[in-house]
């Protein structure tokens, strides 16, 4: 096992020193095959807990390391053995994320029909640490209508947020189950008040029409832990801006705005989920500096 281990380090070391490749956990749960070792997990809603779900609400996922000559062999070996011997209920979605640069085992994946369903881009700022005069150059953008979000704006946000989460939905792969309305207003909340203050709105004649949150590094959680020795790094919660404003700087506003306060604070590198089929986020997302880190493939039970 240690030298698939060691042998799928090496590759993906050489194809993006950016990813982290943390340690396998072992187990009885562990899947061996030639050339190839895996962990799965399950997970599933917690009851008394919901939140905002970007997949299906009960979600098989394989951490897979696979080495040798021929990647994308050893990496189908594993994921039939993995495959044949779940046991979950329909309508659950399979998950391996792999790093997005890593392209040689992926054939393995497309054949057994995954597709991307999401990428975790990444964001490294040159202007880290510069005063906080950026941020402030950035509000005065001409037309950029960009501000510090307050409590006050709490409904505006939720109607922008669950506008993007149905938007999102129309790929197929973000759930919206009844509770999404209350999770996502708990979580904006939270973003409110807490002391980092991350998190702005746009405003068009008066009118709240777009959105940015970001996580700061003390909330980033198991996220910041994809990026190889970076730290700190801050995380995107949410982006989002009204049909109608779009096509006129007001994504770029609310972004160059958040990406210099953070640079002034101190933060390098910025994470950012979007899916991967979205027409809208893949090319705004590269504008804004970001590259795909890692790549989750998904397919339906």
């Amino acid at each position: 096992m240690s030298d698939v281990i060691d042998g799928h380090r090496e590759r993906v070391r050489a194809a993006d020193p950016l990813v982290a490749v943390t340690d396998l956990g072992g187990g009885a749960d562990l899947i061996e095959t030639r050339g190839a070792v895996g962990v799965p997990s399950v997970t599933a809603p917690r009851p008394g807990a919901p939140s905002v779900h970007w997949s299906p609400l009960t979600t098989c996922a394989l951490d897979a390391r696979v080495a040798g000559d021929d990647p994308a062999g050893s990496l189908g070996r594993l994921l039939d053995r993995w495959i044949s011997g779940l046991d979950a209920e329909p309508g659950a979605g399979l998950v391996v994320s792999w790093p997005s640069r890593d392209t040689a085992p992926v054939a393995a994946l497309v054949r057994r029909g995954f597709a991307p369903r999401s990428v975790l881009a990444v964001r490294v700022s040159r202007t880290a640490g510069r005063p906080a005069a950026d941020a402030r150059q950035a509000a005065e953008r001409p037309g950029a209508g960009v501000r510090r979000a307050v409590a006050a704006d709490l409904d505006a946000m939720c109607a922008l947020y669950l506008e993007l989460i149905d938007y999102e939905a129309r790929f197929g792969w973000v759930p919206v189950p009844s509770w999404t309305a209350a999770a996502a207003r708990a979580e904006l909340a939270g973003k409110l008040a807490r002391g980092d203050g991350w998190c702005w709105v746009a405003e068009t004649d008066g009118e709240v029409t777009g959105m940015l949150s970001i996580h700061h590094p003390d909330h980033a959680g198991r996220v910041a832990s994809a990026v190889a020795a970076a730290s700190p790094v801050a995380y995107v919660g949410s982006l989002y801006g009204r049909p109608g404003s779009r096509g006129r700087g007001l994504g770029a506003a609310l972004a160059g705005h958040a990406h210099a306060e953070v640079a002034a604070a101190g933060v390098k590198t910025v994470l950012v989920h979007y899916a991967a089929p979205n027409p809208l986020s893949v090319p705004f997302w590269s504008r804004q500096g970001y590259r795909p880190l890692v790549t989750t493939w998904g397919r339906w039970l």
